[in-house]
């Protein structure tokens, strides 16, 4: 990746609400596609361009990421951590074509945590625009999901409790804040952190 750019899009009111969004009592329950979101005033979009070295690259072969920025009640952000690399990223999971995003966010948070998740809302719809330098068309477009979310049950997995005790050098921890020898991942994974870090 050699650099990417950001704009974000006026919250327009469409004619009417996606269907396929469907909230219960301030729970999301399902997602299909998030273009149908555009237009709603209370879902931003932002639009970003990747700049990448070759066509072969994890963003063409998924529809796009569900990323859940999960607080408990004390206000604490659910982070994964690698010290070993000093950065931190939200918990997520790549949407293949024809999965439902809030079904994925759900499953791949338990997945990597161990905690269990409602969502409750959509932050913002990131679309990306993958392109090789030199180049202005897009070779592919995925998008990124930020769910707002809280924890329902489970807890952090003994293998999640520190980077030593699992196989994959990650930690799961409630933060309020980051270590000081921490800081968010490069690209779309850190912009995503930093989203609700601010």
């Amino acid at each position: 990746m050699t650099g990417n750019t950001h704009h974000r899009d006026d919250a327009r009111t469409g004619p009417d609400d996606d269907a396929r969004l469907a909230a219960d009592g301030g729970i999301l329950r399902s997602l299909s596609d998030p273009e149908t979101l555009r237009g709603r005033t209370d879902v931003p979009f932002e639009a970003e361009t990747v700049v990448r070295e070759d066509r072969d690259h994890c963003g063409v072969r998924v529809d796009g990421r569900a990323v859940a920025g999960v607080r408990n009640d004390a206000g604490e952000l659910l982070v994964l951590v690698n010290p070993d690399l000093g950065i931190a990223l939200l918990p997520h999971g790549d949407v293949e074509p024809g999965e439902d995003w809030v079904a994925t966010a759900r499953r791949e948070v338990e997945a990597l945590t161990g905690v269990t998740i409602e969502l409750e809302a959509i932050d913002v719809v990131r679309t990306v625009d993958h392109v090789l330098e030199g180049e202005d068309d897009p070779h592919a477009t995925t998008t990124r999901v930020l769910f707002q979310a809280s924890p329902v049950g489970g807890e952090i997995q003994a293998c999640k409790r520190s980077a030593a005790a699992g196989s994959d050098r990650w930690e799961a921890a409630w933060l309020d804040e980051l270590p000081a020898d921490v800081t968010p991942a490069d690209g779309g994974p850190g912009d995503d952190l930093r989203w609700f870090l601010d």
